[in-house]
């Protein structure tokens, strides 16, 4: 098991990312999507926002997992706006202030009940109201900085690191494509020279022959010679 599944503890980043995709869907945010297209909706958007949030750097966790994370956040900031007086200055980081204003300020203090339907989990999940009431935050409250990037940021930076990837490995590519064009020209003028020998080793042959005949020749004139000469003096007078 990898550091990031055994951590608990969501990372700045993936906070940021949950919270900003909560603005772009507030009825999420809320549980205002109810009846059966909005339980395919809230389906499909949980599935998104979770292969979201575990392509950041922090922990992995399943769609369950997270959906509690977002009630509990909810339940904790609400808890500390009430027990300061119902100021939200008393908030401790940016993060809760926004959660603060864009979710729970218009709700007068009263918990919103928000049941998450059971067909698309492995258990029934969680009622925020219940929660409000009975449940204690597992994970440790951060004081959060201003987030430092979005999703589309980081998507952005992963499609140029594919760029330059590609691009290093077409001029890879075309570097071996080189190579291989320089392997080829250099075997051609090895077959030339290897051509240019098996003719000068064919002359040399052809000469070695000719010298070969001119000896026999001269053996045979030899031969002649002697043999006049000796049927030359054979035949003179003594």
């Amino acid at each position: 098991m990898t550091d990031r599944v055994i951590a608990s503890r969501p990372s700045l980043e993936q906070v940021t990312a949950i919270v900003d995709f909560m603005e772009k869907h507030p009825a999420l945010a809320l549980g205002q999507l109810r009846g059966l297209e909005g339980r395919e909706e809230s389906k499909k958007l949980w599935f998104m926002l979770t292969r979201v949030v575990n392509n950041i750097t922090g922990p992995t966790r399943p769609m369950k997992s997270w959906i509690k994370y977002w009630a509990d956040k909810k339940s904790t900031v609400r808890s500390k706006v009430q027990g300061g007086g119902g100021d939200p200055n008393n908030l401790c980081s940016n993060i809760e202030k926004k959660i603060w204003d864009l979710f729970l300020a218009g709700d007068n203090g009263k918990p919103r009940g928000v049941k998450q339907e059971s067909k698309f989990l492995d258990e029934n999940l969680y009622d925020e109201e219940s929660m409000d009431q009975n449940h204690v935050e597992s994970d440790p409250v951060l004081a959060f900085e201003e987030p430092v990037a979005d999703v589309e940021e980081r998507q952005t930076a992963l499609m140029e690191k594919m760029f330059k990837v590609m691009s290093d490995q077409a001029a890879a590519m075309t570097q071996l494509a080189h190579a291989s064009q320089v392997n080829a020209q250099a075997m051609e003028r090895l077959a030339d020279a290897s051509q240019i020998q098996a003719r000068a080793i064919d002359r040399l042959a052809n000469t070695f022959e000719t010298i070969s005949a001119a000896t026999h020749d001269v053996r045979n004139a030899i031969v002649d010679i002697d043999a006049t000469m000796k049927r030359y003096y054979s035949t003179s007078p003594t």
